[in-house]
């Protein structure tokens, strides 16, 4: 049996490839927006690689131009994909990890503060076996959005559930962009902020009623969480990523006479999350002992777990009457060798 896991799918840069046949023109006007960056347009924070303005500005033609309605979801869509073409990284969570992770409870108030730490501009998460909407998930890109003008932040999610990566683009069979809108208060707050701002957007642009099918909003919520959760673990401190040596982070310019330019990867990089967490923790289950190292009269340990993600209260200021909330990240409990397994960090063909 191969400790090694399988290849990640060539599907993301197989989608890649069909929107830059769809657009030729269109990676090299992100490289020259971005070396534009601070000198002809507003300087937008660095944990966002190209704001949505800017992929509007280029599928538009810029000026006055918009883009045809028909086509306004691949501004999303491509946002996402050029900030995760610089990187080309593929998440890929050990199966017991990302089951324990994406069941964590969300009901309380957003860590958004956690999201800024994405490890890079853009990531690309594998769902082996999820479905959104009847339709295979095959994975999702999830990226932060930054707005000029006092906009709020986006945590921006493209499901890649196209029924073919030529298809991508296409409004029915193609990729899906969810935008969740950060502020106070929980994903849910956020599927609303959302909902209200898509309805002012509307009514903006004197289209109040297209009659589309709205989503259920708590159907909408069931299935977003567990992709959120997959992102808030990839953020947290103790996130296992790659092999302890390497961890994925955001590329630096290479200096050009045209300016500073990013020079996407020819080939993919595979991430393992969890690959040794996991297996030490199949191992433990498997064992059928309820804890380890339990001697004559003492209390045998818990077996080894991923304690959920959860809500923490901690007791401060005079006499530690006051209080404040901090979420904790997924911990595991009892797991005392991690690594039976090594996790890898493959560059991929």
């Amino acid at each position: 049996m191969s400790l090694a896991p399988s290849v990640p799918s060539a599907r993301p840069r197989e989608i890649l490839a069909a929107v830059g046949r769809v657009y030729p023109t269109l990676w090299p006007a992100v490289d020259r927006l971005r070396a534009m960056r601070a000198a002809d347009f507003p300087e937008w924070p660095d944990w966002c690689f190209l704001p949505m303005q800017g992929a509007y500005a280029i599928l538009s033609g810029g000026g006055d131009r918009r883009v045809p309605l028909e086509h306004i979801h691949h501004v999303g869509i491509v946002a996402a994909l050029a900030a995760w073409r610089v990187t080309q990284g593929v998440y890929r969570f050990d199966p017991t990890v990302a089951e324990a992770v994406a069941a964590t409870p969300l009901g309380g108030d957003l860590p958004i503060e956690l999201l800024y730490r994405l490890p890079e501009w853009c990531v690309y998460i594998e769902t082996p076996g999820r479905i959104w909407e009847g339709r295979t998930l095959h994975g999702f890109w999830a990226h932060l959005e930054w707005e000029d003008g006092g906009g709020a932040d986006e945590l921006r999610l493209v499901l890649n559930i196209a029924e073919a990566p030529g298809l991508a683009l296409d409004p029915v069979r193609g990729l899906v962009p969810v935008p969740l809108i950060l502020g106070e208060g929980s994903l849910a707050d956020a599927l609303d902020r959302l909902a209200e701002s898509g309805r002012r957007r509307l009514e903006s642009m004197g289209l109040p009623d297209l009659g589309m099918r709205q989503p259920d909003p708590a159907r909408l919520l069931e299935e977003v969480r567990p992709l959120v959760a997959l992102v808030l673990y990839l953020c947290a401190e103790n996130a296992e990523i790659g092999d302890g040596l390497r961890r994925p982070s955001a590329p630096a310019p290479t200096r050009t006479k045209r300016g500073p330019r990013l020079f996407p990867p020819d080939r993919l990089t595979a991430w393992d999350v969890g690959l040794r967490l996991g297996a030490a923790l199949r191992r433990a289950e498997s064992s059928g002992q309820p804890g380890a190292g339990a001697g004559q009269g003492e209390r045998a340990r818990p077996r080894a777990h991923i304690r959920r993600a959860h809500w923490h209260t901690f007791r401060i200021g005079e006499g530690r009457r006051g209080y404040k909330v901090k979420w904790m990240a997924p911990t595991p409990v009892n797991v005392r060798d991690p690594d039976v397994l090594p996790a890898t960090v493959r560059p991929v063909s």
